[in-house]
């Protein structure tokens, strides 16, 4: 694979060429990236054009949010007549279409890692082009990101981490130049990942405007756009969470803990990214914000995101790629996934009964297109076009995970649950994992992260009863995924 820096209608953007190793990538025009980099605007847009990559259908525009991952998780019944659909579900990873899309994902994870380390490179050599804060904002966002990419790509294709931290995983890439590198240990990859988002951390803490001005999800006359929309943007609070992420996959309750709290208990989180107000989502039925978007602290800009229901979730129109709850039982979701509780706003906001006779049971409606509001017809939502990578509502979840006094575990999960409508529960240690489990599957319908939870948490097999997707019969999981062919040999 071949990385080239290209000018398409007098837009410079990073892309990379197809292929499935990323180790042979190159700049192929240097004067352009140089003729790119000596302006505050060309930084700004090879930065826009890194975050536009995690738009891709690779990446989080399909394979890691609604389409693999959520299939890997069990969350679907799928179409007969789909034959990749019915290898991904049957844990059929040497299929060829499901080989070929692995593939995919590892190369456009790696070039778009190295487009923030080519990036990074010229942050550190540039000098009069950016101020003092522009330069730590943009470095502590690569390296967020970097670290981002790298962390999926490990709970993907890396092991069990709880069961076997020293075993051979994938590399870490942090150069801009063609290398040979290595597989590294997981737990080696893992200490790069949190040394990235430490620096990160540290850049941006006083520095990224979110602090003070939050989400700033607009505007006006006369406003500088470059550090502006930073729920668009790897921001401060997004690696915070992203810092409780890493240390929970990594086993490490304390450090994950401490990371969630230092993001729960500061008072700008509360008024910057306020839960979903349940008014002007229940009762809207025109405009409704189906993916919270207030919580969301980091997430991507996807125009066509309303095709992602029309192809995939419509019962009337997605045809052989229609994905459905697994089981087909009309009263397994409130049953089993909602547990009776009906006025779960995820429930009521996320699923409609199907229209289509052939088809028993609920939809999930949660990308669903809304209308445009009627004071601009040619404008729209922003949450209508935003896709969550990051939500607050995880790190509720990793702090009550991580407390060491059940109660205080309770009182996170309980706060997440008043956000969705929702009484406070009590129990005992079990019963609160087993309520947690549930809380994803639940909320992260659609964006790929319950596969991730059940893979650190080493989760064998799902019966109907405790996986909340429905089905009679118990279900195992898979997560040797290999590396696509020709990595291993980089060793």
């Amino acid at each position: 694979m071949k990385l080239h820096i290209v000018i398409y209608l007098s837009l410079l953007l990073f892309v990379g060429s197809g292929c499935s190793d990323f180790l042979d990538v190159q700049p192929k025009d240097k004067q352009s990236e140089k003729q790119l980099f000596a302006t505050r605007g060309g930084f700004y847009t090879a930065a826009n054009g890194i975050y536009n990559r995690l738009g891709s259908e690779s990446l989080y525009g399909k394979r890691l949010t609604y389409e693999m991952l959520d299939m890997l998780a069990f969350y679907y019944e799928v179409s007969p007549t789909n034959d990749y659909h019915k290898a991904l579900t049957s844990k059929s990873y040497g299929d060829k279409t499901v080989k070929e899309n692995l593939s995919n994902i590892w190369s456009a994870a790696y070039t778009t890692i190295l487009n923030c380390n080519v990036l990074l490179k010229n942050l550190e050599t540039s000098t009069g082009i950016l101020n003092e804060q522009e330069k730590k904002v943009l470095t502590g966002e690569m390296l967020a990101l970097r670290a981002f990419l790298h962390l999926d790509m490990l709970r993907l294709f890396g092991p069990v981490y709880v069961k076997n931290p020293t075993a051979d995983a994938i590399p870490y890439n942090e150069s801009a130049q063609v290398s040979a590198l290595p597989i590294l240990p997981a737990d080696t990859v893992m200490t790069l990942i949190l040394r990235d988002i430490h620096v990160a951390e540290e850049l941006l803490e006083g520095n990224d405007p979110v602090i003070e001005g939050g989400a700033m999800a607009s505007l006006e006359d006369d406003q500088d756009v470059y550090l502006r929309y930073r729920q668009l943007r790897f921001n401060y609070y997004a690696v915070l969470a992203l810092k409780a992420r890493a240390y929970l996959y990594a086993g490490d309750k304390v450090n994950a803990l401490a990371a969630a709290r230092q993001l729960l208990t500061d008072e700008n989180v509360t008024n910057h990214f306020p839960a979903v107000n349940p008014n002007t989502l229940l009762a809207n039925t025109k405009t409704p914000d189906r993916v919270f978007s207030t919580e969301v602290l980091m997430g991507f800009y996807n125009k066509a995101r309303a095709n992602i229901y029309m192809d995939y979730f419509n019962d009337e129109t997605a045809g052989k790629n229609f994905l459905q709850p697994k089981d087909l039982n009309v009263k397994f979701l409130l049953a089993y996934l909602f547990k009776n509780e009906s006025q779960d706003y995820r429930y009521q906001a996320h699923w409609k009964s199907a229209t289509n006779v052939g088809v028993k049971g609920h939809i999930f409606i949660k990308y669903k297109e809304i209308d445009k509001p009627a004071s601009n017809e040619d404008s729209e939502y922003f949450y209508a076009v935003l896709m969550p990578l990051i939500r607050l509502s995880e790190v509720y979840y990793i702090a009550a995970e991580c407390e060491p006094e059940l109660a205080n575990g309770y009182e996170w999960l309980n706060q997440m649950r008043a956000k969705r409508g929702l009484p406070a529960l009590s129990g005992n240690e079990s019963n609160l994992k087993t309520r947690l489990k549930n809380e994803y599957t639940r909320e992260f319908f659609g964006e790929g992260q319950t596969f991730f939870m059940h893979k650190r948490l080493a989760t064998s097999g799902l019966l109907a009863t405790d996986s909340g997707y429905g089905g009679n019969t118990t279900v195992y999981f898979n997560y040797a995924i290999p590396l696509p062919t020709g990595e291993t040999e980089n060793r």
